[in-house]
């Protein structure tokens, strides 16, 4: 057996209880939600009467009626055969809404790295190389102004000008891969910032070390010594704020998907909030969950192939 596969396996072991834990809270989260969910579906407009009887008829069909201990393990075991339960509200399957949903938060999720990565680490090289100079400053500025904005101001900013003035985009839905773009610029700009600065930091760091020094004493220019020697080493911080910033993506991007009205995971937790359909809250929160578990986890394998020092640091014994 390899060192990777017992790595894998050891890691896989590790996670049961971080599973077992996230189920646990992501159950004690819709418990907890404010608001009677009974009460929200025999009374939804706050000006429908009803009885007792019914109330304990329509909480015993929703499986509210036993204690929580009973409802959690009843959950447990729906969740361990596939099936997240049903909306209280619609009675859509939820299994069927996420898998519907996911593939579209997964795309926007896409197409978002890719400019974060493009633009983040490429404008932060470009910085380390140019340090304290025009483009630097110019770029530093920018990259601060980026992460200090709110995303729903800069949602609206790119509607109005690229949907309502210019008529280039949609404003809103995703009836065709060009409703993808806005949403995605939108949640790349502040998270290019921060990987700009990151990226810069991480090269400059590299860039004071001997090896560097030696390399600078070989004759090699400053872009060389940046793309060729310190980039690389200087990818690992700049790994892990992407890998966090995925697993935020593919756990929702509820403002911007509300604000564009895209049908993905985040609208669809939002929704469930507004109408207290805690059933889907929980499945909203394991999701979550799993995703920043397992991007976590291949973000330690890419570390191996960014980065061999770590395999030979003993990570994968």
């Amino acid at each position: 057996m390899t060192a990777l596969m017992r790595y894998l396996l050891k890691k896989s072991a590790l996670l049961l209880p971080v599973f077992l834990g996230v189920s646990i809270m992501a159950f004690a989260l819709g418990v907890m939600s404010p608001g009677d969910p009974v009460d929200q579906m025999l009374n939804p407009n706050g000006n429908e009467s009803y009885s007792q009887e019914e109330y304990e008829e329509a909480a015993a069909r929703m499986g509210l009626d036993k204690p929580i201990c009973v409802q959690y393990a009843n959950w447990l075991n729906q969740l361990l055969h596939g099936d997240l339960g049903r909306s209280f509200f619609t009675n859509k399957s939820i299994m069927e809404q996420l898998s519907r949903r996911i593939p579209i938060s997964a795309r926007l999720a896409a197409l978002s790295m890719i400019f974060t990565i493009l633009f983040g680490v490429g404008f932060g090289v470009w910085m380390a190389v140019y340090k304290d100079r025009m483009p630097d400053h110019i770029l530093s500025l920018c990259s601060t102004t980026a992460l200090s904005v709110p995303g729903f101001w800069i949602a609206i900013i790119l509607i109005y000008w690229f949907a309502e003035r210019w008529k280039l985009l949609p404003t809103s839905g995703i009836t065709s891969p060009a409703g993808y773009l806005l949403p995605s610029i939108t949640l790349a700009l502040p998270s290019i910032g921060v990987c700009a600065r990151l990226t810069r930091s991480s090269i400059l760091d590299e860039i004071g070390r001997q090896y560097v020094t030696v390399a600078l004493s070989k004759g090699l220019s400053r872009r060389q010594v940046v793309m060729c020697h310190a980039f690389a080493n200087a990818l690992i911080p700049v790994v892990t704020y992407l890998g966090t910033h995925m697993a935020g993506i593919l756990g929702g991007a509820s403002v911007v998907e509300t604000v564009f009205a895209i049908p993905g995971v985040g609208s669809y937790a939002i929704l469930a909030v507004q109408s207290r359909d805690y059933y889907v809250v929980q499945a909203y929160v394991l999701f979550s969950g799993a995703v920043y578990v397992v991007v976590n986890v291949l973000t330690d394998l890419f570390y191996m192939a960014v980065d061999p020092r770590i395999r030979r640091g003993g990570m994968f014994k």
